[in-house]
């Protein structure tokens, strides 16, 4: 019996070394995982303002004062704005890469189309010419002939 109790009592004492060996383990193991939580809270901070200054912004705005649209550009250092002319320069401007007449469209719909014609042409320009010099819309029309980037084109 009293063999037994010793085993027993060793036992209960071995078991109490390895909770608290482990318990300091755990602690160890919180610790680390906070700092690693910290830093990565701090990395995607650190990601998001590089991919904010990345990002490129393109609104096309009306000017009352002229019946004239704006296209409005912000990319990296680039805050500049491109004057468009009125709604009809636009749709003459626009209708070379559409099969079907596009006077009949709203304005959303040829928004929607300089938007997407700005985006894909004007990142690459400003990234290799590294300036906003020279662009009006004329130049933003000929860099996206030049792209490739429309679904039809239409001889005039």
């Amino acid at each position: 019996m009293n063999d037994k109790k010793k085993y027993i009592t060793e036992k209960l004492q071995s078991i109490e070394t390895k909770k608290k060996s482990l318990k300091l383990k755990k602690i160890k193991i919180i610790k680390s995982i906070n700092a690693l939580k910290i830093e990565e809270k701090e990395l995607k901070k650190e990601l998001k303002k590089i991919n904010q200054s990345d990002q490129l912004i393109v609104s096309v705005g009306f000017d009352k004062r002229w019946s004239s649209y704006n296209c409005i550009v912000k990319f990296r250092t680039f805050h500049f704005s491109i004057y468009l002319g009125n709604e009809q320069k636009i749709k003459k401007a626009l209708q070379q890469f559409h099969k079907n007449d596009i006077n009949d469209k709203k304005i959303e719909f040829i928004k929607t189309e300089i938007k997407q014609m700005v985006s894909s042409v004007i990142a690459p320009y400003l990234i290799k010419y590294k300036t906003k010099d020279k662009l009006s819309f004329g130049t933003i029309i000929d860099l996206y002939i030049d792209s490739g980037d429309w679904d039809y084109w239409r001889s005039v």
